[in-house]
């Protein structure tokens, strides 16, 4: 058999298979008696359905009882993540942006790389502040922010007697730094610590339990020794601003 013979052989059975189908399909759907008890059988699935799988009263009840719950605690919680830039660490509505800039950063260079040098620990001169030094109000605001982090950060290490500040990693802009997420901003600035690991571990108890709350990520420990007797550890700690009213999507969605 030649190829173009094979070929409309197989288009021919091909043709039948699908002309028997489509009847047999039709005949089913056309029927009157079929018909009914397709539409009958349907209804009845579509109503047992329902019935299984509408929730009960006190499912219902659970539900709003948590929802109030969790309402109230929101309404505890939230005041204290919203962070709000204390005086110190921003600029006057009448005073130069860049001005200021300079003079917080002398003012924190002078108290925690002094301070901690006459403790005998190290803290990076620089503070890990960006060079060269930020201009115009928005980018001094988010700087004095992140300087505002560092502070409570190396003031909680030297006090919880790290051996040094190894690094600080001060993003460059507001909008190169900052994250979002939801109702949730933050600008996360990363540090690197080294000492005892009861040192360390009292440096984030404090953070943690800080009057200002900052929001810890990508904590990672290693060890700097053989015996274990002095780690080295990363995290980032971000200051937050919380938009209850803001609206939050879900992934993919577009509003």
């Amino acid at each position: 058999m030649d190829k173009d013979l094979r070929r409309l052989v197989v288009v021919g059975v091909a043709l039948v298979v699908v002309l028997f189908v489509g009847r047999v399909l039709l005949d089913a759907f056309l029927s009157d008696d079929m018909a009914q008890r397709n539409v009958s059988k349907f209804s009845s699935a579509l109503s047992t359905g329902a019935a299984s799988k509408r929730p009960p009263r006190s499912a219902m009840d659970e539900a709003v009882r948590l929802r109030d719950a969790l309402e109230t605690e929101l309404d505890e919680v939230l005041p204290r993540l919203a962070y709000v830039q204390p005086p110190e660490f921003s600029v006057a509505s009448d005073a130069s942006a860049d001005l200021r800039y300079v003079e917080v950063l002398r003012r924190e260079q002078g108290a925690l790389v002094n301070e901690s040098r006459f403790l005998g620990k190290s803290v990076p001169l620089d503070l890990g502040m960006p060079v060269p030094n930020p201009t115009g109000l928005e980018d001094v605001l988010a700087a004095l922010r992140a300087m505002h982090v560092v502070h409570l950060v190396v003031t909680a290490a030297v006090a919880s007697d790290v051996d040094a500040v190894e690094a600080i990693k001060v993003p460059t802009s507001r909008r190169r730094g900052r994250q979002e997420s939801g109702f949730l901003r933050t600008a996360p600035v990363e540090f690197d610590l080294r000492g005892t690991p009861a040192a360390v571990r009292r440096t984030l108890g404090a953070l943690v339990d800080g009057e200002i709350y900052l929001a810890l990520d990508d904590v990672s420990l290693e060890s700097v020794d053989e015996d274990g007797e002095r780690v080295r550890c990363h995290f980032s700690a971000a200051t937050v601003d919380v938009d209850p009213e803001a609206i939050v999507l879900q992934k993919g969605k577009r509003g």
